[in-house]
């Protein structure tokens, strides 16, 4: 996918990056990895370490524009990887980062590279009884990121003004940072409508006491699967976007996974057995996930400015309708 926050790098400069951190490795191969929306990936294969391949993973150039709450993201997927290296979940070790911006303008970082296929350019061949145990495995996964406790409410930043002591007050910043980088890009959006609604739900928010690990882009895209029986998950990856708050906003950001956890009954199984208790959605959860997903929508709408103007209208077009339609519901659900 072509966007305007990737940031090419030469194979020359990736050499010259490569023995910066692997000084005794040799390059055979560079190949651009180009399914992602936002950073730019490379493979790289070569000797020793490299022998099966590493990725390097390079965030956004200085300068280039940005949402508020992707500055610095790439610090943020390099810290999940280290809160999560200890827990029950398949996830790339990472060998190495730079925030120095000496080879390029760019943080990067190298990491292991996951085996398999992902899941969404294989959904067609997978069996039932396959995705019932990747579901199941799914589940697993999603609690394991659910197990690690943060420190406040918000963005995995050092920057204090995205940490919060409540759930409320986080979300609702949250919900006006994209409200506010929509308002500079011109966007048709029913601001007000929006913030009233997060404002109305304030307390139904705030009953969320603990902040939890959110990946919040679990979707078919980020999730490895193996490549001959499609029966068991080998990786996940792209924990830019996470954030400490309600857990329940993962069961939202499924897409090509699921629409309704409610009825995944072996994600749910799944889910219980690292959890150790029964999986359970309440009628204030399902307040929240449509929160969550309104949220989701208002940055689809936001951030399709990065992208050709065909696939930004077809996006909008198609995202606004959804916009309206979860106010309609949280609208009927207040009363």
């Amino acid at each position: 996918m072509k966007s305007k926050t990737k940031f090419n790098v030469t194979p020359e400069v990736i050499k010259t990056m490569v023995n910066k951190h692997f000084p005794n490795e040799d390059i055979c191969s560079i190949e651009e990895l180009t399914e992602g929306m936002f950073n730019s990936a490379y493979t790289v294969r070569g000797t020793g370490i490299m022998k099966d391949g590493i990725v390097l993973k390079t965030g956004p150039a200085s300068g280039t524009e940005l949402l508020t709450y992707e500055q610095e993201i790439l610090h943020t997927e390099v810290e999940v990887y280290k809160l999560l290296e200890d827990r029950p979940i398949k996830t790339p070790k990472i060998l190495a980062w730079d925030y120095s911006h000496e080879e390029i303008p760019c943080d990067y970082f190298f990491m292991e590279y996951v085996k398999g296929v992902i899941w969404k350019s294989c959904a067609e061949m997978i069996s039932p009884e396959n995705r019932r145990q990747l579901m199941y495995e799914l589940g697993k996964c999603n609690a394991a990121v659910h197990s690690v406790k943060g420190n406040w409410f918000g963005y995995i930043k050092e920057n204090k003004r995205f940490q919060f002591s409540t759930w409320g007050a986080a979300f609702y910043s949250m919900m006006s940072d994209i409200l506010a980088d929509g308002e500079k890009r011109n966007c048709e959006l029913p601001y007000d409508e929006i913030k009233d609604m997060v404002k109305k739900y304030e307390d139904c928010l705030n009953e969320i006491k603990t902040p939890y690990l959110v990946d919040f882009d679990m979707w078919a895209g980020n999730v490895f699967i193996d490549e001959t029986s499609h029966s068991h998950i080998t990786g996940i990856i792209d924990f830019e976007r996470s954030f400490f708050g309600d857990p329940v906003a993962d069961l939202t950001s499924a897409m090509m996974l699921f629409e309704n956890v409610e009825q995944e009954f072996d994600f749910q199984k799944g889910y219980s057995e690292i959890s150790g208790t029964p999986f359970l959605i309440t009628d204030d959860d399902r307040i929240r996930m449509n929160l969550y997903r309104l949220y989701m929508s208002v940055i689809l709408f936001v951030e399709s400015y990065r992208y050709d103007e065909q696939y930004a209208a077809m996006v909008k077009n198609h995202v606004i309708k959804g916009i309206h339609q979860l106010l309609g519901r949280l609208y009927e659900l207040g009363l």
